[in-house]
């Protein structure tokens, strides 16, 4: 009797010190953003100047995510993150170019770690959106504003990696390929910031 109660505790303090020390059990994240801005005339405006487009935008990316169930070595998790990013050039005649890029990316992603910091790998289905827009001056020609807009479906696949500071507030990063398909083109974020639960 004695035996079967120690082991029954040693169980129960072995699975609860199993679930304390896994990833999880939610995650709020809030991350500053680099992106690639798309290029061509795909995507921007047909405008008679010559455009120099930003290859680069910057932004945030901001994102929730909880943890409800192992698989293995594995801990699930289920979320989305939201990026915004713009990005600027200007050509030596002063047309002025901007890309802005949005992702919506739900993920699925196995977790690998503690409680105390874990990485992971993840991906999901979800949708880019990109905004172009030209500002020609009034030089030889009038001066004139054209913009174009695409939205498409995205696949995303990325991973990254949190720390935990203190037990509520981590630092962390993640990469991620969007690959949108109308146009066909792919887009790679880099997000560093705190993730909070």
């Amino acid at each position: 009797m004695k035996a079967g109660l120690c082991l029954a505790a040693l169980f129960i303090s072995t699975a609860a010190f199993a679930q304390s020390s896994s990833p999880g059990p939610y995650i709020v994240d809030v991350r500053g953003a680099m992106s690639g801005a798309p290029g061509g005339a795909s995507f921007y405006p047909p405008v008679t100047a010559d455009v120099l487009a930003p290859q680069r935008a910057f932004g945030f990316v901001a994102g929730a995510h909880v943890y409800p169930f192992h698989l293995g070595v594995a801990r699930i998790g289920l979320g989305a993150d939201l990026m915004r990013a713009r990005g600027t050039a200007s050509s030596i005649d002063n047309v002025g170019a901007a890309m802005s890029v949005m992702t919506l990316a739900p993920q699925l992603s196995f977790n690998f770690g503690t409680h105390d910091g874990w990485s992971y790998l993840s991906g999901g289905y979800g949708m880019a959106q990109t905004l172009a827009r030209v500002d020609v001056p009034a030089t030889t020609t009038p001066a004139s504003t054209s913009s174009r807009e695409r939205r498409s479906p995205a696949i995303n696949i990325g991973g990254g990696a949190r720390w935990f500071l203190r037990e509520h507030v981590a630092v962390g990063f993640d990469v991620r390929f969007h690959r949108m398909t109308n146009p066909s083109k792919q887009i790679v974020g880099l997000s560093v910031g705190i993730s909070l639960r």
